[in-house]
C-alpha cells in the first residue's frame, strides 16, 4: 500500500499482541487488518457499515471495522474472530453450538455473528431471545434465516451440547465438514487469498442505460497516469468477445465494443498498483459517452419502434416457451366460476453478502482463475472461448462462496482477471465494490402475468390460461431456461386436464436476469396460488380443501404428459397441515409483504 503510510503508524493490541501499522490517515480498520496485518478472518461484504461481517471488538464494544478509523484504534484492544476462539473460553463455547446448531452456511457472516455473540455472553451470560436478537441485529445473514443462529448463542448461554451427535442417518442432525472453518473465519472466500505484491484491477462501466462511447489515447493515459500498468478493452480478447450460459444463447460481450446495453456494463479496465487503484479517479478515463434512448420494460421493448438491442432477435423476443394440453379456452367456456388477474414483479437482487472476487495469474502458457463460482467446469469453458484457448490451458480453482443463490453460476471477474494476468504477466487481482456488484450481476426476471383459472361448482379446475412476459435484461444468461421452464411449472403439483401456457423472454436495457432460485417459477406460483385462493372463496370452499381436491396424485398425468408411477407426494403434504392451517398459515399471509402488485382482477 501506499509508501506515506509509513508516516502514520498507529499502535494498537491485536489477539493479544502489540502491533504497530503503518496507515494513511482514514484508511479503514478493515483494510489494515486484511491487507496490512493478513487478518484475513475478518471479512467485508459491503464496506458501508450495512452488512456486519467485518464486526470486530475495540475494547471489548462490537464495531463494523469498514466503518473504523485505523487511527481511532490507537492505544486500544482489538479482538477478531480468529483471535477470539483460539483463547476465549467464550468463543470456543460458541463454536460448538453453532456447528451443533448448523448455523454456519455459507460462513461469509458467520465471523461478524461470533464476535457480536462474544460481546453479548461477555456482558449478559444468560440472555433471553430479545436480547440476542438485538446483539446480532447488525449482522445480516442471506442463507440461515437466523433462526439456528439465535438458537445457537441461546444453547452457548445455557450450556447445551451434543445436539449434533446423531448417527448420521436420516433425520439426525450432523455437523458441517467445513463448519469450523467458517465459524472460526479460516475459510477463504474470493479476495482472502490473493498473494502479496499482487495488481489491483477495476473495471469502467456505462453510465447510463444504453449508451454510444468512444475510448481516448488508452497508451498516453498507461504512460501520464502513476501507478497504472495496463488498460484492458474488446482489443485485448484474443479469442470471441461473447459468452453466455447457454452456448446457442451467448450474448455478452466482455467488453461492449461501440455501444453499451444497460447500466454498469464494462467498456475497459484499468491495472496497476494496489495503491494507485485506491485512490484512482474513474472521471479522468479517457472515454466519451453519448447517451441514446433505452427500454427499460418488458412493454417498452416490445412497443413498435423500440430500439432493438440484437438483430437476430426481432421485436426482443429473445425465445419462448410453451405448453398445452386439451382445450383451455372450451373448458373455460364451460367453467361454472373463473378468476383471472394480471400480475407485476419487479428485479429482485441475489444480496449475496460476499460480492465477487478473485485473482489470476499467468505462467509457462497457463492461466489460473482463483474465484468465487458456483459452476468451474462452465466457467472454464466460457474462458476458453474468450481466449482462443484449449481448455487444458486454463485452471478455474474455486474459492468458498459467500452465498451465491444462482447468480455465481455467470462469470463475473473471471474474464478480467485472466486478461489482466495474461497482458501484465503479474497476478491480478480484483473484487466488485457493493454498487458494483448491484448493478452489474444478474437478478430475478421482472415478470408480467396474466392468468385465467375456472373451476365447476364442485371445486375441480376447469381450465387454466396462462400467459406470461418476463424481463431478461440486456443479454439471455439463463432466460432461455426461464422462459421454457415457466410453461411447464405454471401448474403447479395439480391435476389440470384442459391447460394453456405461454411464456416469453423480452430484451431490455437492463441488467441481465439470470438464476435466481427456481428460474421464474416463484413469480408464477405466486399468481397461480392467488387465484387458486380467490377461487376457492367464490365457491365456498376452504382455500386448504380446493388444493387437496386438486393435487396431482401417483399415475395422473402432468401437463407436460409425465406419468409419476410413485413418489408424488403434494396430497399428504397439503393433509398433514389442515391441523394447524387456520391457526398458522391465515394470519402469516395476512402479514406478509408481497413483491407482486396485483394490477387488476376479475
Amino acid at each position: 500500500m501506499d509508501k506515506s503510510a509509513a508516516d502514520w503508524p498507529v499502535a494498537f493490541v491485536l489477539n493479544a499482541r502489540d502491533v504497530s501499522v503503518a496507515a494513511v490517515p482514514g484508511e479503514r480498520l478493515s483494510d489494515s487488518l486484511r491487507e496490512r496485518l493478513g487478518q484475513r478472518d475478518v471479512k467485508v461484504g459491503c464496506n458501508a457499515g450495512d452488512c456486519g461481517a467485518c464486526t470486530v471488538l475495540i475494547d471489548g464494544a462490537p464495531v463494523c471495522a469498514c466503518l473504523t478509523a485505523t487511527q481511532q484504534a490507537a492505544g486500544r484492544r482489538v479482538e477478531t474472530v480468529a483471535g477470539l476462539t483460539a483463547s476465549d473460553p467464550v468463543a470456543q463455547r460458541l463454536v460448538e453450538s453453532f456447528q451443533d446448531n448448523g448455523a454456519a452456511q455459507c460462513g461469509i457472516c458467520t465471523p461478524g455473528m461470533m464476535v457480536s455473540a462474544v460481546a453479548l455472553l461477555r456482558d449478559e451470560p444468560a440472555p433471553d431471545t430479545a436480547q440476542i436478537e438485538e446483539a446480532l441485529g447488525g449482522v445480516l445473514c442471506r442463507c440461515t434465516g437466523y433462526r439456528k443462529i439465535i438458537d445457537a448463542v441461546r444453547d452457548a448461554a445455557a450450556g447445551v451440547t451434543g445436539r449434533a451427535a446423531g448417527s448420521g442417518a436420516v433425520g439426525s442432525a450432523i455437523r458441517r465438514v467445513d463448519g469450523v472453518e467458517k465459524i472460526t473465519g479460516a475459510e477463504a472466500y474470493g479476495d482472502d487469498i490473493a498473494p502479496p505484491g499482487t495488481l489491483a484491477l477495476r473495471v469502467v462501466r456505462s453510465p447510463f442505460p444504453r449508451a454510444g462511447f468512444v475510448l481516448g489515447d488508452l497508451d498516453g493515459f498507461v504512460r501520464d497516469t502513476p501507478g497504472v500498468v495496463a488498460v484492458l478493452s474488446a482489443a485485448d480478447v484474443p479469442g470471441r468477445n461473447c459468452f453466455g450460459v447457454i452456448p446457442d444463447f451467448a450474448d455478452q460481450p466482455v467488453f461492449a465494443e461501440v455501444e453499451t446495453r444497460f447500466r454498469g456494463e464494462a467498456v475497459a479496465a484499468v491495472i496497476g498498483t494496489p495503491e494507485a487503484m485506491q485512490r484512482f479517479d474513474m472521471a479522468r478515463f479517457p472515454v466519451t459517452w453519448t447517451e441514446l434512448p433505452a427500454t427499460l420494460t418488458a412493454t417498452d421493448a416490445t412497443s413498435a419502434g423500440a430500439p432493438q438491442l440484437h438483430v437476430a432477435r426481432a421485436g426482443n423476443v429473445m425465445c419462448g416457451g410453451f405448453v398445452q394440453c386439451g382445450d383451455a379456452q372450451a373448458a373455460l367456456a364451460r367453467a361454472d366460476v373463473t378468476v383471472e388477474g394480471r400480475f407485476n414483479s419487479g428485479f429482485v437482487e441475489h444480496a449475496y453478502i460476499e460480492p465477487e472476487a478473485g485473482y489470476a495469474t499467468y505462467d509457462n502458457g497457463k492461466v489460473e482463475i482463483h474465484a468465487c463460482t458456483q459452476a468451474p467446469v462452465m466457467d472454464r469453458e466460457a474462458m476458453a472461448q474468450i481466449l482462443g484457448w484449449d481448455a487444458a490451458r486454463i485452471r478455474i480453482v474455486p474459492t468458498a462462496v459467500g452465498g451465491g443463490f444462482g447468480s455465481k453460476l455467470d462469470i463475473s471477474v473471471q474474464p478480467f482477471l485472466a486478461l489482466g494476468a495474461i497482458k501484465t504477466g503479474r497476478p491480478v487481482r480484483m473484487a466488485y465494490s457493493r454498487v458494483e456488484s448491484m448493478q452489474s450481476t444478474t437478478k430475478r426476471h421482472p415478470s408480467d402475468i396474466t392468468l385465467k383459472i375456472g373451476a365447476t361448482r364442485d371445486g375441480r379446475i376447469c381450465g387454466f390460461d396462462f400467459r406470461g412476459r418476463f424481463n431478461t435484461g440486456a443479454y439471455a444468461s439463463w432466460g432461455p431456461t426461464v422462459a421454457n421452464r415457466v410453461p411447464v411449472h405454471a401448474s403447479g403439483p395439480y391435476r389440470i386436464a384442459d391447460y394453456r401456457a405461454e411464456a416469453q423472454g423480452i430484451h431490455s436495457h437492463c441488467p441481465p436476469s439470470g438464476a435466481f432460485r427456481g428460474f421464474g417459477v416463484p413469480q408464477t406460483a405466486i399468481a397461480q396460488e392467488s387465484l387458486f385462493d380467490e377461487l376457492a372463496d367464490r365457491l365456498g370452499i376452504d382455500a386448504l380443501e380446493f388444493r387437496i381436491l386438486n393435487a396431482l396424485e401417483d399415475n395422473v398425468p402432468t401437463v407436460c404428459g409425465q406419468v409419476f408411477t410413485q413418489g408424488v407426494g403434494i396430497r399428504a403434504c397439503l393433509e398433514a397441515l389442515a391441523a394447524s392451517f387456520e391457526a398458522h398459515a391465515r394470519p402469516h399471509e395476512e402479514g406478509l409483504l408481497n413483491v407482486f402488485d396485483r394490477v387488476q382482477a376479475q
